[in-house]
């Protein structure tokens, strides 16, 4: 008996199963059209078909599951069966409103139509189609008021940040970067792009206070990816491969007949200036110009290649052109591979990713290579109690040459500044066949007979040898426990742990190049810190009579940040290819230090809004920070906003058909910055050898009064839109005021010291931000969306601790700004003579010229200029035809100067063997008086390359940062491959930039002044990304 009940149990359970297992047909559509193409899945599952080229469909369900409508371009419907055999869905058109906009802000999240404060927001698609290394050269030209500078294109450095302007001189002038929902101590270029699935810039105090001290210079929340609740596992895999090179060409230059006419001219020049008849002058150019420049390119059978008239003698020609620009590039390749894996259950998501990037340099021996793992996973333990962990993993790998000062060994310069006539390998100076070794190999040319700094050297030989290697061994750890007791009433606690190993190993060979002679040499240098950081969180949210909501926040935290350095030198390295310092016997120097940092914090905000049309928001924190005297440790920070949205009022409701939002945010609030060092209060000694004993020698007097600085921020804010957002945008008007800068205050000498660091300078930044966005064509198969934004600021000193500063080519004084450039006054050329002039003042006050540089003084210099450019920001475009979307972001400078010393470097009136820029072609002669090129002279009365305004140039630019091409494979052939989604892309990085100087890579620091900067890089790649 019982074994038939079982049977008859499992017969009826069979037939309800059965007959809920239903078939659902219908058809999508969308304005009144059919819908092919439409993926039509079963809500937590992994079944789903396609529509068919009517729009219409079919699929096996249960009746009492849901069915899930998507379709790029459009809402996506969820509908439940409810055992309907016959379901028809009609899709709208999305726009994406303002209202759906989720932003990332201090210890929590907001909608950004009812936030008080000034934020921007950075879509995950946004930034995956940058290809660079770290993700800060990814935001330039992204959103109004954020300004990056690269100033280095080197793969794998980071850019700096500047959000409304500098608020700081001495002290810390980045922005606090934020990842998933904590301040992050590391550097960006340890976080995969791929794993990034926004970015929130918080830009005045109602958005950033909350974060007090770190905050003064605004922030940068990155939320990472997580997984969806209720969702079968999906794995999305993407490759990239592609090529690089410089973004812009270098400088042109002459070639070798042009320079060897031009040195004979500036050599014939010389000797006449010293007494000799023009006839003597050119037989004494002709007959040493290949002696003074070290080498006969044109071979032993014309001795003489430059005649006397100054022309190359007929029938001679270079025997060899060695580009060493060409020579010390390289084929850079870019490679990005990355793996994710999502999902979820009821109660829980997950997200795991892996990557590799290998992005090779322009230079040799320059490139970075990337490991990255991350796991983020969120469980509901109960339905009051959530936990999640978020781990990351990164190793990395820089080598990193010489590129940013005029060392010999800096790799652009070399690159640049040897002519084309010194051969990079060896030849017979007869023929100009390359010499061999015994084995047959071309052998290196290492110049020891060029009449310059470069003899003996040739980085192509000695570079591949060497090694200068920048390792990172990085981890984070974010996990929290959110208890939710009652509804509206949450408490959260996080640990959060940043680590970071930084080892820098540099290394010269004791075979080749100099190395030989010295005996080689390694060094090696590690920084490890470690930031911990610990909070609790309280957050109490209810309705009352359905218009009155309040949120109420108060928390704690902890933050600790500790460093350990240590490194040391040695030569004498025992053989090549022993890289490690053991290798070496000559100890050059060792040292190391240990520090930490605390900062105890205690914060809340309250946020009100009545009707949800009138907001209200004030927050305040209060920092303990270890870097101040015991007196002034603690400062406190705050912020009050309110918005208004004029939309929800009754008498805007005649507006509605064509006015979809119109809103009035304003702020004002103070922030902090406590970054001035670690023992800025303290009196100092520094630890001195005195004849084999050890002696301590003051160092600096003690500052106990020295406290925070602090920045005052305004912000007014109107945001609208027009026919259901489809055109919407931002205009606001920004001021930020920082006062109590740390400033060095000049001392009397009898004091001992020359100066003491005080609070006693201001500045202010205040200026306009425009940001708008539409949509032109929106159609059943045409989608375009076009963004566009632009700011506006200025920089002005308020307050100085002296009538006037210097600080370089710039001057500080009260009323003037920090990026004011003040230079001698360049004069022009001479018509009579061809000599270099600059303007001065005599006694009496009157502007006169002078041929003579040394004879002007600082007090003839004068305002030529600001760096700061008076208009930045971008035009994004993003156009899709049915399966196919093209993207590009530009990025654009209007206004500001550079100071382009590289430039200089190409202008010597008489190079000893240096390039010579084209520029040169248009020197003064007789013939040609009128020019602003001097005479040409191996031995001018005064250097016309001497710091002025000449050389100051217009640093606009419109750069095409990215471009990307993509299709998506259609969902008949995804079907056949049981894949959810693929596509195939083409992208390109800095493919095109337009500047007014020929040569000048215009991303420059906003200092304005470039130095031999490793250039911009332009990638080109394939890639494709399938969802399984």
């Amino acid at each position: 008996m019982s074994r038939f009940s079982s049977l008859l149990c499992s017969l009826l359970f069979c037939m309800i199963t059965y007959a809920q297992e239903i078939t659902v047909t219908g058809k999508v559509t969308a304005g009144g059209e059919e819908m092919p193409g439409v993926t039509v899945a079963v809500k937590g599952q992994t079944r789903g078909t396609i529509t068919s080229t009517d729009g219409s469909y079919q699929i096996q369900v249960n009746g009492n599951e849901s069915l899930i409508f998507s379709f790029v371009g459009y809402e996506t419907v969820t509908i439940p069966i409810n055992k309907r055999k016959v379901i028809n869905v009609e899709l709208k058109e999305t726009t994406q409103m303002v209202d759906e906009v989720v932003i990332t802000v201090p210890y929590g999240t907001a909608k950004k139509s009812t936030f008080t404060g000034s934020a921007s927001y950075i879509a995950a698609g946004t930034i995956e189609k940058a290809q660079v290394s770290s993700v800060s050269k990814a935001l330039q030209g992204t959103v109004a008021g954020l300004q990056s500078f690269s100033s280095s294109g080197q793969p794998g450095s980071d850019a700096t940040i500047l959000i409304r302007g500098v608020g700081s001189v001495n002290a810390s002038t980045n922005p606090l970067y934020v990842v998933d929902g904590v301040p992050y101590d590391g550097a960006l270029s340890s976080i995969a792009s791929s794993d990034i699935a926004s970015i929130t810039v918080l830009k005045d105090a109602a958005s950033a206070a909350l974060y007090g001290s770190r905050a003064a210079n605004g922030v940068i929340m990155i939320t990472t990816k997580q997984g969806n609740k209720d969702s079968a596992p999906t794995v999305e895999l993407s490759a990239k491969y592609g090529f690089s090179s410089r973004a812009r060409a270098d400088y042109d230059q002459l070639n070798t007949n042009q320079y060897y006419e031009l040195y004979w001219e500036a050599m014939r020049n010389y000797r006449m200036d010293n007494g000799y008849s023009a006839e003597e002058a050119a037989a004494w150019a002709s007959s040493n110009v290949t002696g003074n420049l070290g080498i006969n390119p044109y071979g032993s059978a014309y001795p003489e290649p430059i005649g006397h008239d100054g022309k190359l003698v007929a029938g001679a020609k270079p025997l060899w052109n060695d580009s060493w620009d060409d020579a010390l590039s390289q084929d850079a390749h870019y490679t990005d591979l990355n793996v994710h894996v999502s999902g979820g259950s009821k109660t829980s998501k997950y997200f795991v990713s892996a990557g590799y990037m290998d992005d090779q340099g322009a230079y040799i021996c320059s490139g970075f290579k990337r490991y990255t793992l991350r796991a983020n996973v969120t469980s509901d333990i109960r339905k009051w109690l959530q936990i999640g962990l978020n781990v990351s993993g990164t190793h990395s790998v820089q080598d990193y040459p010489k590129q940013d000062d005029s060392t010999i060994s800096n790799v652009v310069m070399f690159a640049r500044s040897l002519p084309s006539f010194y051969p990079v390998y060896q030849r017979d100076l007869a023929t100009g066949a390359y010499l061999l070794d015994e084995n047959g190999n071309r052998m290196f040319d290492y110049g020891e007979y060029r009449p310059n700094s470069y003899a003996k050297y040739n980085l192509l030989a000695s570079m591949p040898h060497d090694k200068s290697e920048i390792k990172r061994d990085a981890a984070s750890l974010r996990g929290f426990i959110q208890i939710t007791p009652i509804e509206g009433l949450s408490y959260k606690m996080s640990l959060n742990i940043d680590y970071n190993n930084k080892t820098n190993h540099d290394y010269t060979n004791p075979t080749y190049g100099t190395g030989s002679i010295s005996g080689g040499s390694v060094s090696k240098y590690n920084y490890r810190t470690t930031g911990m950081t610990f909070n609790n969180v309280i957050n109490y949210q209810h309705t009352f009579n359905d218009v009155h909501d309040i949120r109420v926040m108060a928390g704690q935290e902890y933050y600790e940040y500790n460093t350990s350095n240590f490194g040391g030198s040695r030569s004498k390295v025992i053989m090549d290819g022993f890289y490690e310092p053991d290798a070496a016997s000559s100890l050059g120097d060792f040292g190391g230090n240990s520090d930490q940092y605390k900062l105890l914090s205690f914060f809340g905000s309250a946020e009100y809004s009545y009707d949800q049309k009138y907001f209200l928001s004030a927050s305040v924190r209060s920092d303990g920070s270890s870097r101040f005297h015991p007196d002034h440790r603690w400062g406190t920070f705050w912020s009050i906003g309110a918005s208004w949205k004029i939309m929800q009022e009754e008498f805007m409701k005649d507006t509605s058909d064509w006015l979809s939002n119109l809103s009035l945010r304003a702020s004002y609030g103070a922030q902090g910055n406590d970054q001035v060092g670690y023992y800025a209060y303290q009196a100092l000694y520094s630890i001195r050898n005195n004849l084999g004993e050890s002696g301590l020698h003051a160092y600096r007097l003690a500052t106990p009064n020295l406290s925070w600085e602090t920045n005052l921020n305004t912000n007014i804010g109107l945001d609208f839109g027009f026919w259901n957002n489809r055109l919407s945008g931002t205009i606001e008007y920004f001021e930020r005021r920082s006062k109590d800068l740390l400033f060095s205050k000049d001392l009397v000498p009898s004091s001992g010291f020359s100066s003491m660091d005080e609070n006693i300078g201001a500045i202010k930044n205040y200026g306009w931000e425009f940001q708008i966005s539409g949509y032109p064509i929106m159609t059943k198969d045409w989608k375009w969306k076009l963004s566009f934004n632009a700011t506006t600021y200025k920089n002005k000193i308020t307050s100085l601790p002296a009538e006037e500063m210097w600080s370089g080519n710039k001057k500080w004084v009260k009323g003037g700004s920090l990026y004011d450039f003040y230079l001698v006054e360049w004069a022009g050329v001479n018509p009579e003579n061809g000599n270099p002039m600059w303007y001065r003042y005599n006694t009496n006050g009157e502007k006169v010229t002078t041929e003579d540089y040394s004879s002007t003084t600082p007090d003839d210099k004068v305002k030529c200029g600001n760096s700061l450019p008076d208009w930045t920001g971008g035009l994004q475009s993003d156009l899709s035809f049915k399966d196919f979307t093209l993207s590009f972001l530009f990025s654009y400078s209007i206004g500001g100067k550079i100071y382009n010393g590289d430039k200089v470097s190409l202008m010597s009136q008489g190079p000893t063997g240096t390039s010579w820029s084209v520029d040169m072609l248009d020197r003064w002669t007789p013939e040609n008086p009128y020019t602003d090129v001097p005479r040409l002279t191996t031995s001018p009365k005064s250097s016309w390359t001497n710091s002025s305004n000449r050389f100051l140039v217009d640093r606009s630019y419109l750069r095409l940062k990215n471009i990307t091409f993509s299709y998506n494979l259609p969902k008949s052939l995804l079907n056949t491959l049981t894949l959810k989604d693929a596509s195939i892309f083409f992208q390109a990085e800095n493919m095109l930039t337009l500047a007014k100087q020929q040569g000048l890579d215009p991303e420059q620091t906003f200092g304005g002044s470039t130095y031999y900067r490793y250039p911009a890089m332009k990638t080109i790649s394939f890639g494709i990304n399938v969802k399984l």
